[in-house]
């Protein structure tokens, strides 16, 4: 998330999404965007969670949860509160390592398939991507994912849905 609002651009447009903004042109004027940037943004920002799309009214709104889950996510993965070590294998929000003792393991996968929306089958670029805001090696995450059974991809393993 703190990547997503890492660009000037983005962090206007969410601005300019806070103060009401619901159109591109909305967003363009209270962010003072120029129209390239304006549409980018918020497409940044809904390709993040952060904001949605509704295709019938074309307007952006701000996903009021976005926040509370991340942290509840970090709380998930850090293991605040329960010592059970998964907090070891996170730093700035990213994992270091995939764990190797199953039982962490299973609970830091767990978060990461928390980013995967439910019901919804994702495109294995779309896939790779999530996995790969958590480690840079996403191959990992997402292999692990199918092998726990947290996810499972199609026969030819171009798209993948949240288990």
């Amino acid at each position: 998330m703190a990547g997503l609002l890492a660009q000037t651009d983005r962090r206007a447009a969410y601005g300019g999404l806070a103060l009401g903004a619901t159109s591109l042109a909305e967003v363009a004027e209270l962010a003072k965007l120029r129209p390239p940037a304006a549409a980018a943004a918020p497409q940044k920002l809904t390709d993040g969670r952060i904001a949605a799309f509704d295709c019938e009214k074309r307007t952006y709104t701000l996903l009021d949860d976005t926040f509370r889950l991340a942290v509840q996510a970090e709380v998930n993965v850090s293991g605040r509160g329960s010592g059970d070590g998964a907090g070891s294998y996170c730093r700035h929000g990213r994992l270091t390592s995939i764990p190797g003792k199953a039982e962490v393991c299973s609970r830091v996968l767990a978060v990461v398939k928390d980013s995967l929306e439910p019901g919804v089958t994702c495109s294995e670029a779309k896939v790779n991507a999530i996995c790969g805001a958590w480690f840079d090696d996403w191959v990992s995450p997402c292999r692990a994912l199918v092998d726990e059974g947290l996810s499972r991809g199609n026969e030819s393993g171009t798209t993948f849905e949240r288990v």
